[in-house]
């Protein structure tokens, strides 16, 4: 059972809770690895794909204009006629990798609200089997659906427009151009920020409390609006803690592969074909499995953070670290506060 004595500081107590909830409850990795194929749950990886997202935009507006579009069409038609048999021959194809893609998408939304559940059940000192989380997680599909695919067309509305002062400064000095860059990442970010975290925050109102998805959006947006500091303060925290799990990964990796480099240097030295394609074989199964385990495991910890957070933030109560860090400043330098 998880405690959730309010007493110590928030952070510790969050953090405890969600590396133990990460660690202890593994049978909701498999949850963790379906969710996180849409929504990580993680703000390093907003920040991450923010970054990359600005780093594209010239080429995404360049590609989107109707001048491309015309090239696009002239070059097409230029190639003759065998290039629409082509097409028309891949439609069986691309219907069945978009039946997949559907089907990935539509269980990873399943996912996504089944682990909150579990995550909340286990607040509660409740322990669901899997069964029971994807049954919450299907009847829940279609709001989480919906939420994604709003989520997915903000992201993008924003992306084209961040792109048009990008791609008209194309035209101007280098200056400009990285001047241009730096005013969008400090635009983009934050709104994709705020729009990842409304996400996880709707979703926790529509699978814990039922809320309907308006309803919910609009719990998440309070939410944010009046613990805004606390939400970025886990933000930093959250991305402080992904880069030590995927570094303790690193380190305990290359220790796990010390033993198959003795054993290919081995095979190299006795020229054995053998020994050199079962290191191999060993050598990627290890780092496959490991790999998903940290991804599992940084996934869950990353919903579990704001699972804990959403529920402690709804409780009230909860003052940033900053206000206490100036608070004890005041108090230190007995400088009267306002």
């Amino acid at each position: 059972m998880i405690r959730t004595s309010h007493r110590g500081p928030l952070y510790r107590q969050i953090v405890a809770q969600a590396f133990h909830t990460a660690w202890h409850d593994r049978r909701y990795w498999i949850l963790a690895i379906f969710a996180g194929i849409l929504v990580t749950a993680g703000s390093y990886d907003v920040l991450w794909n923010a970054v990359m997202n600005i780093s594209r935009q010239g080429q995404f507006i360049a590609i989107t204009t109707g001048a491309a579009f015309i090239e696009t069409v002239a070059s097409t038609g230029a190639t003759g006629f065998h290039r629409v048999i082509s097409v028309i021959g891949g439609i069986e194809i691309l219907m069945f990798l978009a039946l997949i893609i559907v089907f990935v998408a539509a269980l990873s939304c399943i996912a996504q609200g089944a682990l909150v559940f579990a995550l909340g059940a286990r607040i509660r000192g409740k322990t669901p089997t899997l069964k029971e989380a994807f049954k919450v997680g299907s009847h829940a599909m279609w709001p989480v659906i919906v939420l994604n695919l709003m989520t997915l067309a903000l992201v993008w509305v924003l992306r084209f427009f961040v792109s048009l002062p990008l791609f008209l400064a194309l035209e101007f000095t280098t200056a400009t151009t990285y001047l241009t860059y730096l005013v969008s990442f400090v635009v983009f970010v934050p709104l994709v920020f705020l729009i990842a975290t409304l996400q996880i925050f709707a979703l926790n109102a529509v699978i814990l409390q039922g809320a309907h998805l308006s309803e919910a959006i609009r719990r998440g947006y309070l939410m944010i609006k009046e613990h805004w500091i606390v939400v970025l303060e886990t933000a930093v925290l959250q991305i402080a803690l992904s880069l030590v799990v995927w570094f303790v990964f690193v380190v305990t990796l290359l220790v796990a592969f010390l033993p198959l480099l003795f054993l290919i240097f081995a095979s190299a030295l006795a020229s054995s074909q053998s020994l050199l394609a079962f290191s191999m074989i060993v050598g990627s199964i290890v780092f496959v499995v490991g790999l998903v385990a940290a991804a599992a495991f940084t996934i869950q910890l990353q919903y579990a953070t704001w699972t804990y957070l959403y529920r402690r933030l709804g409780e009230g109560g909860v003052v940033p670290k900053l206000h206490r860090i100036f608070r004890g400043l005041f108090g230190f330098f007995k400088i009267p506060q306002a």
